[in-house]
């Protein structure tokens, strides 16, 4: 890991938005302050910040006991539960590196985690569904010979396991004396496993440092305070989770609502019942929102009043719904790498929020670069390449930091775009999402806009499939809104036309699929909409 430069980590202490700060503390500080105020709800659980504080010391304690310290590396796979959050808080006060890894993996993705991670204790779910992760695991750990000192089971019991603590009894004294001190500021406690769409997971990792840095900036632009509720479906494995559950409630005293898994009337009926005020997570979750508001408008009095939104295109289409139906939502770039890259502001415009990513954050610098690594001027479209307060140490792979961090803390996304000369970010694809047809290259999120503005359009995902004669074909796969039905490619291209698109950017290849296959980030995931046509293709030759 490169870590920070030093001439970077001075600026950005300047400027305090880096301090000692030491997030093991963050709930115990929330304890303190607010102990009757509600910290976390969760199905029918509801905890305040003393009966938070109170669980995750004793299960501190229990990893304390067995033998999980500084530096230490603890893995963990569930779903999202109290239970998910307890363990996570507990590794960071004493000290230990959490490393929270998606549900949705399993055997294939997980040997490739473990064998980098290598953790000193794992914890899984011993069910999931239909799955047994702990078993999974068990057979996987003896196959490639792993001994984590310690490995917990959460559910039910497991032979050979050790159990996650119960929540103490009211007349249990619970005191956090005798456990280590939490890892200092600058050193990791966090390892993210980017969730990718083709290749291996990557492994960001980040400190107190990097964490409370973005945890400040988002509270301070949404201006979430102690009467701020968060509500959230994304898994807390993942940085939106995790922020709305375990680091922005905890560092002024709000509430967070968490789902355990995404049901849109669910997520809208807890919002009205807890007045949510905040969310943050994928474009499908915002469209759940606005459809359930859209749908019933008399069943929720209170309706969210903001939303992050990232992951996944975002089309200006939908946040403009979202402006109609109450919620103030905005696009916001961002990765596991530096969580907010782009922010907006109270008085920012309905037509910034919904065209724009969102202006620097403080302390966030991004340039567009092209051949070379050369930076491109204001406004011109490049490679973005971003150095921020919030930025990761680097990977675990020191030949990912060679490949994608400079000497002078560049951090090189992969995502196109452009920033103009007053610091508003507008990304505009990846740089594997380019479109190249006979030669002219064109952003496919560029054709995602256009289409998803046409009012049966729920969703939709733009590929280049192969074509011999012109390199690549344009393809558009289309999830409709409910209760639409197809109108038609001619009527979609004629809605492109009326847009003045160029007509080298029209698709050739249209489908209606019932869902767009995602990532647990909210990301699509274009390669196996490309396997879905080759499959269509082999069993029945040339279908456009």
């Amino acid at each position: 890991m490169q870590g920070t430069p030093p001439a970077l980590e001075e600026r950005y202490r300047s400027l305090g938005l880096r301090t000692d700060e030491r997030i093991g503390w963050t709930l115990s500080r929330g304890a303190d302050r607010w102990p009757d105020r509600v910290a976390l709800v969760c199905e029918d659980t509801r905890l305040s910040y003393a009966e938070l504080w109170r669980w995750v010391t004793v299960a501190a304690r229990a990893l304390h006991e067995q033998g999980v310290g500084p530096g230490d590396r603890l893995l963990w796979q569930l779903p999202n539960s109290v239970e998910a959050v307890v363990l996570h808080m507990a590794a960071w006060r004493v000290g230990a590196l959490c490393i929270p890894v998606v549900p949705a993996y399993r055997e294939h993705e997980m040997e490739q985690i473990l064998a980098d991670a290598r953790p000193t204790a794992v914890a899984f779910a011993t069910a999931f569904g239909s799955r047994r992760p702990v078993e999974e695991m068990e057979t996987l750990l003896a196959a490639t010979g792993q001994r984590p000192r310690l490995r917990i089971a959460v559910g039910n019991a497991h032979p050979g396991w050790s159990a996650l603590p119960p929540p103490p009894g009211a007349a249990e004294r619970v005191t956090d004396a005798q456990l280590p001190q939490p890892a200092p500021a600058a050193e990791p406690c966090l390892v993210l496993y980017t969730s990718g769409t083709t290749a291996r997971p990557k492994g960001a990792v980040h400190s107190s440092e990097s964490l409370l840095s973005e945890v400040d900036t988002l509270r301070t632009a949404m201006d979430f305070g102690a009467e701020g509720v968060s509500i959230t479906g994304a898994p807390i494995t993942h940085v939106a989770g995790l922020l709305l559950t375990a680091l922005m409630p905890p560092a002024c005293g709000a509430r967070a609502v968490l789902l355990t898994r995404w049901d849109a009337a669910e997520a809208a009926a807890l919002a009205t019942r807890e007045r949510a005020t905040f969310s943050c997570g994928p474009t499908v979750f915002l469209q759940g929102f606005v459809e359930q508001y859209e749908a019933d408008p008399e069943a929720h009095p209170h309706r969210l009043r903001s939303f992050m939104c990232g992951g996944a295109a975002i089309s200006p289409a939908l946040i403009e719904r979202a402006e109609a139906v109450g919620i103030r939502a905005f696009r916001s770039w961002g990765m596991s790498e530096a969580p907010t890259i782009g922010l907006v502001g109270p008085d920012d415009s309905l037509e910034r929020r919904a065209n724009t990513d969102g202006r620097l954050s403080e302390g966030c610098e991004v340039q567009a670069v092209g051949e070379g690594r050369i930076p491109l001027p204001a406004g011109e479209l490049g490679e973005l390449r971003i150095r921020c307060p919030e930025q990761m140490l680097g990977y675990t792979d020191a030949a990912l930091d060679a490949e994608q961090v400079d000497a002078e803390g560049w951090f090189y996304t992969g995502d196109v775009g452009r920033v103009d000369a007053a610091g508003w970010v507008t990304m505009t694809g990846r740089l594997k999402d380019v479109i190249n047809r006979g030669g002219e290259k064109f952003s496919a999120q560029d054709i995602e806009h256009a289409i998803s503005s046409h009012p049966a359009v729920g969703a939709v995902a733009v590929t280049g499939l192969p074509d011999e004669r012109w390199g690549e074909r344009v393809a558009a796969f289309v999830v409709l809104r409910p209760g639409e039905g197809w109108p038609g490619r001619e009527t979609l291209v004629d809605h492109l036309e009326a847009q003045r698109l160029a007509r080298q950017k029209f698709p050739v290849v249209w489908r209606v699929i019932g869902e767009l296959p995602m990532t647990m980030s909210g990301k699509v995931q274009k390669n196996r909409l490309v396997a879905m046509w080759e499959a269509e293709l082999a069993a029945a030759p040339d279908p456009a």
